[in-house]
């Protein structure tokens, strides 16, 4: 599997946004948590606009299990009071207004992709991708749902105080997409405290540009990208005092 941040497309870009005089590493912390934002049937279904290309969807939805399997395999340190499986969040804009009001502003920029995310929608777009296929990417008994509104999963909801309970101090973000919600993710736990790990081939987005520039932004600005190897082997070292 190849990473999915290529610089050597734009060395220009590329040795701007990886300058070291103006960009460090975060590195992993030593209490992560899994973050899977908006990975649901609007990005899977034919019938849907927002329908990401086959190859996309294949690839990420491989290193997305990859991903969950180690994190749902991860056992909790003899002896720590970390949670009993490291803690994996889905993150699901959704709304319930018959008129989408709870949608905000976002119901006036971009009405058809919200109606996307009502829960009265006949084809459920927002319920997590249907098919055998798909099993090893949708929510486990054990998983935490968590609603939004908008395309950060932290505002107006309490997930940083979920985080915050638990004691995580790094996110492995991953899903759909990469320029809007794993973007407004990296940003946000950034701002609210937490490193925010995005794991490059298990996000995706209707083109390669908008996805490899907003990985190069992320990883610039606000955390760190990194190969879904890298996140899978800080899954597997667990929580650590």
């Amino acid at each position: 599997m190849t990473l999915a941040l290529d610089p050597s497309s734009y060395p220009a870009y590329a040795a701007e946004c990886g300058d070291p005089s103006r960009t460090k590493k975060l590195g992993f912390g030593a209490r992560p948590a899994v973050l899977v934002v908006d990975v649901c049937e609007a990005y899977f279904n034919p019938s849907s606009p927002l329908r990401l290309p086959d190859e996309t969807l294949h690839s990420v939805s491989q290193a997305l299990a990859l991903l969950l399997a180690a994190a749902r395999e991860a056992p909790a340190p003899a002896g720590s009071d970390a949670p009993p499986r490291l803690p994996v969040f889905f993150a699901q804009t959704f709304y319930t207004h018959a008129h989408l009001r709870d949608a905000g502003l976002l119901a006036l920029k971009a009405p058809s992709h919200s109606a996307l995310f009502h829960g009265p929608n006949p084809d459920n777009m927002a319920d997590p991708p249907r098919g055998p296929e798909r099993d090893a990417i949708r929510p486990a008994a054990h998983d935490i749902a968590l609603r939004k509104k908008y395309p950060s999963p932290f505002f107006g909801t309490n997930f940083a105080t979920q985080l915050a309970a638990m004691g995580v101090d790094t996110l492995l973000v991953c899903g759909f997409a990469t320029s809007g919600s794993v973007r407004a993710a990296a940003l946000d736990a950034m701002q609210a405290g937490f490193r925010a790990m995005v794991v490059a081939e298990a996000c995706g987005d209707r083109g390669a540009e908008t996805h490899w520039a907003n990985l190069m932004d992320v990883g610039a600005k606000y955390g760190d990208v990194v190969s879904v190897e890298a996140a899978v082997d800080a899954i597997r070292n667990g929580w650590r005092a």
